[in-house]
């Protein structure tokens, strides 16, 4: 599984974004330690990504308080990582406080637990929903809290409808939450062969509804696609690339359609929000898996470099490498304040 993050720009420069307090204050970069055994890449490759999303860490930092699980506490466990990279001067730190909290945490579900390889994806949704729930004790999708990270950052205020161009019938909208848009790369691939020259965004669109069909809501007899509306404005939007197979032959294709911009109103049917329909969004990291390993690339905002992190091994790279040599699984994108 593949997924791509981006982040609103409201305008100016990507490298001249720095804010006291940011990563640009910090010690040099560190990576996270990986033993033999403990299959800890696809946790490494999250934490680093959520780390270096500016928005994210500020704002983990100034929550004043959480409902603590003590020691399965997942925000615990995060937060203490966050502050070791931070203040410690390891060149590799260890997260094995955070994999034990997600191990117990997920026991029931037989998920991330100790020893065995998981989705770096789903361990990254998984993280938020959990911080969702150590700040608002409740499972919901119309979480409405200001202090909730998980809702007011990354969320995604979605409704689908049904409209027939025929008849003019339409469905009742149906409103739903995403942290992550999910986009099947075949998909993909076919629309990038079909629409040389659309946006990057528009692809993603397109791809995004292929194949899904419903009958017409007065049963007219016309089979229409879906329409998905975004009502907010997601200051971090995450977009997941769906694999047929570990081992895909369109890896390379995938790549070439990748895009460095993203327009919001490109990416939905329609946007509602005034920002989000200004908002040009900004490639600043991803997530990459190959080889049975994860990965991660994030943009350094005050070198305006990219940096690969492979567990401990922290390396600064060029962005066309960056872009030739593994799969793609995760891209991001940071607001320029």
């Amino acid at each position: 599984m593949a997924w791509v993050k981006f982040f609103r720009k409201p305008g100016g420069n990507l490298g001249k974004s720095y804010q006291p307090g940011s990563m640009l204050s910090l010690a040099p970069t560190k990576g996270l330690l990986n033993e033999p055994g403990q299959n800890s890449c696809f946790l490494n490759s999250a934490v680093q990504v959520l780390w270096h999303l500016d928005i994210f860490r500020r704002s983990l930092r100034q929550l004043p308080g959480h409902f603590c699980l003590g020691e399965s506490c997942i925000f615990c466990a995060l937060k203490g990582i966050f502050s070791q990279f931070q203040h410690s001067r390891e060149r590799a730190l260890p997260s094995d406080n955070l994999r034990h909290a997600l191990a117990e945490t997920f026991k029931d579900e037989h998920r991330f637990q100790l020893g065995f390889m998981d989705d770096a994806a789903e361990c990254f949704e998984n993280i938020l929903e959990r911080i969702h729930l150590h700040i608002v004790p409740e499972e919901t999708d119309a979480c409405t809290s200001k202090s909730c990270i998980t809702h007011q950052k990354f969320a995604m205020s979605v409704y689908e409808q049904s409209v027939c161009r025929s008849c003019g019938a339409s469905s009742d909208p149906l409103p739903f939450t995403e942290l992550v848009h999910y986009v099947s790369t075949t998909a993909l691939c076919q629309q990038v062969l079909q629409r040389r020259d659309e946006s990057f965004g528009d692809l993603l669109q397109a791809a995004s509804t292929i194949g899904d069909l419903r009958n017409c809501p007065s049963n007219c007899g016309q089979r229409i696609k879906i329409r998905r509306v975004l009502m907010n404005s997601p200051e971090i939007v995450t977009i997941g690339f769906v694999w047929d197979s570990d081992q895909s032959d369109l890896t390379e294709d995938v790549i070439r359609s990748l895009g460095p911009h993203l327009s919001l109103s490109a990416l939905f049917y329609r946007v509602t929000d005034e920002h989000a329909k200004k908002g040009e969004l900004l490639l600043v990291g991803m997530i990459c898996y190959s080889s049975r390993h994860y990965c991660a690339f994030a943009f350094h905002t005050k070198s305006s470099k990219w940096v690969f992190f492979d567990d401990a091994t922290v390396k600064e790279v060029r962005k066309c490498i960056l872009l030739t040599k593994l799969s793609v699984s995760a891209f991001r994108l940071r607001t320029e304040n």
